[in-house]
């Protein structure tokens, strides 16, 4: 009984360390300002923009650009149009290898 008890454990050990070694690590940042009521958002492969009472500075009301940096490919931008006092997230985007950040201006 007891070697199967040992058998166990070292199979759990085993296990453990191979999902610690699989599973990428996470992470999740943001602009260190708001933008207009609205900042860019990104963690590991993915971002999006947030607002909080959206008020565009731009000549264009509601209009913003976010921006997502991709490693290793195109980096992709849009446009988008939100209401003055807009809250939420308003687009996203999922890099395929890493996002190295995310911005928002109009």
């Amino acid at each position: 009984m007891g070697t199967k008890t040992a058998k166990g454990a070292v199979v759990a050990a085993s296990s453990a360390a191979a999902i610690g070694l699989a599973a990428p690590t996470s992470s999740a940042a943001n602009e260190d300002s708001w933008y207009g009521g609205c900042r860019g958002y990104w963690y590991t492969t993915a971002g999006h923009g947030y607002c909080y009472n959206a008020k565009s500075p731009s000549a264009s009301p509601g209009l913003f650009m976010i921006t997502y940096d991709c490693n290793y490919e195109v980096d992709e931008q849009r446009f988008k149009t939100v209401k003055d006092g807009f809250m939420g997230k308003f687009d996203s985007y999922e890099c395929t290898f890493k996002i190295n950040r995310t911005t928002v201006r109009s």
